[in-house]
């Protein structure tokens, strides 16, 4: 007869929520595989059978965060690119250590795997799409799509860092900043 299996998929997802929760709670630093599995209630030996390492366990977390925030865009019922920075930048100060990881994944000493930039590829497609259908309707000057996307991912991104770090100018006016680079694109 053959020995269940101990560690489950379940435990598994149980193990990536705590994960999520210790450094959506308190960064990347408070993770520790001890402290996700006393949270999850197993042992560390557990952590290592079902993820190799920490920085595995990590790498879930990070796909996680960027799952979560391309839910975030693709759930955005206005889905025009002005909504659509809205959506990525209340994503951020909604879930700022989950943020941070997304674009930490270098300073953590993580090496991208194909499963992360696969996220990542997933988390910006709905700005891709916005972009290409912003030209294809002449909304949008003719370009190089990744080319404006890059410009209006910087624009979010700088502006959900500035908001973050307390450095956004409190007479500036987050909407107009956003709306000047987009009009900046028009046809």
């Amino acid at each position: 007869m053959a020995r269940p299996r101990v560690h489950t998929d379940d435990l598994r997802d149980r193990l990536l929520d705590e994960a999520e929760r210790i450094v959506g709670a308190d960064g990347l630093a408070a993770l520790s595989v001890r402290a996700v599995a006393k949270a999850a209630g197993t042992s560390t030996s557990a952590v290592y059978t079902l993820f190799g390492s920490k920085d595995d366990l990590t790498r879930g977390v990070l796909v996680r965060a960027f799952e979560s925030f391309a839910a975030a865009q693709e759930s955005a019922t206005d889905a025009d690119l002005a909504g659509l920075g809205v959506h990525y930048v209340g994503w951020a100060l909604e879930h700022p250590r989950l943020y941070e990881i997304m674009f930490g994944e270098a300073l953590a000493g993580l090496a991208p795997t194909a499963e992360t930039e696969a996220a990542a590829a997933r988390a910006i497609a709905p700005l891709r799409r916005g972009v290409a259908q912003a030209m294809e309707a002449n909304v949008f000057r003719v370009a190089e799509v990744d080319t404006v996307v890059a410009s209006l991912w910087s624009q979010v991104h700088g502006m959900a860092m500035l908001l973050l770090s307390g450095h956004f100018p409190a007479a500036a006016d987050p909407v107009a900043a956003a709306m000047a680079v987009i009009d900046g694109w028009r046809a």
